[in-house]
């Protein structure tokens, strides 16, 4: 006897895993677009940019030299030939303001150059007016030769100086009579010679001083005319007070000077002199 046989199928259940998705890189952006990016990062890279258009702004706004613009936009004097004509016939191109130009400015250099040109002046004249009788001739030289360096920038021609020195001599004597005299007035009344006493020694003091500022105004009046004499150089100082005053002040200074330092009398005759055409052309026009 047979038995049937019986398949017997088993089923085993597998259990279903899944599985990780491939790892895929970003895609490159494309040629000219730019990636998205955080505000703040954003605000950032655009700071640098508004800085620099700021900047270009102010740059634009600011006034540029005469040089740097553009020929229409120049002073009249700064601006190309063509330019100039161009607006000469144009009337109705814009009317720009004319620029002056800074004044030069002297160097070092120039200002040790007058420096020794006004002490030479002042060792020559001190060396001429030795003799005493030629003072007055060599003052009225040294002031020719001071408004020379001061005017033109150099000295004159030393014949001309010497002319100067030889025609002021017997011109120049009653000039010096009148200033010894005033010096033997003061040691008169110092010295008790003569009645009056300390107020009598002040008044002639002051009239002193007054004289001197009177006789420098004329010194430089015969500086700029070399061929007048000391009477119409003293005619023509007279209807200049203020400046008078001022010049006398200035000879109590350089007197003052010269006695504490006796050994740069020459020094301050030049300097001197120097002074006096300065103040002379600023107050006395």
């Amino acid at each position: 006897m047979t038995t049937p046989h019986r398949e017997i199928q088993v089923h085993i259940p597998f259990s279903r895993t899944t599985e990780a998705p491939p790892a895929t890189t970003p895609a490159a952006p494309a040629a000219g677009v730019r990636p998205a990016q955080p505000r703040q990062a954003q605000a950032r890279s655009e700071r640098p940019r508004q800085a620099e258009a700021r900047s270009a702004e102010a740059r634009q706004a600011w006034p540029r030299p005469a040089e740097a613009r553009p020929a229409e936009a120049r002073p009249a004097e700064a601006r190309p030939a063509e330019a100039r004509s161009a607006r000469a016939a144009d009337p109705a191109s814009p009317n720009w303001p004319s620029e002056q130009a800074p004044p030069a400015r002297a160097d070092w250099r120039d200002r040790l150059t007058l420096a020794t040109d006004l002490a030479l002046i002042g060792i020559a004249v001190t060396i001429l007016a030795l003799p005493v009788i030629t003072a007055p001739a060599a003052l009225a030289t040294g002031s020719a030769a001071v408004r020379a360096r001061y005017a033109d920038g150099r000295l004159p021609p030393w014949r001309s100086l010497a002319g100067v020195y030889r025609r002021g001599i017997l011109p120049g004597l009653p000039v010096l009579l009148a200033v010894a005299a005033l010096i033997l007035d003061l040691a008169a009344i110092r010295g008790g010679w003569v009645p009056g006493g300390p107020p009598l020694l002040a008044l002639t003091a002051l009239a002193t001083i007054g004289l001197s500022g009177w006789a420098a105004l004329a010194l430089a009046t015969l500086g700029r005319a070399p061929g007048l004499t000391w009477r119409d150089a003293a005619r023509q100082a007279w209807g200049h007070p203020a400046c008078v005053a001022a010049l006398a002040l200035v000879n109590v200074i350089a007197f003052v000077l010269a006695l504490a330092v006796p050994v740069t009398v020459p020094l301050v005759i030049g300097f001197h002199l120097f002074a006096i055409h300065m103040l002379t052309d600023r107050l006395c026009r």
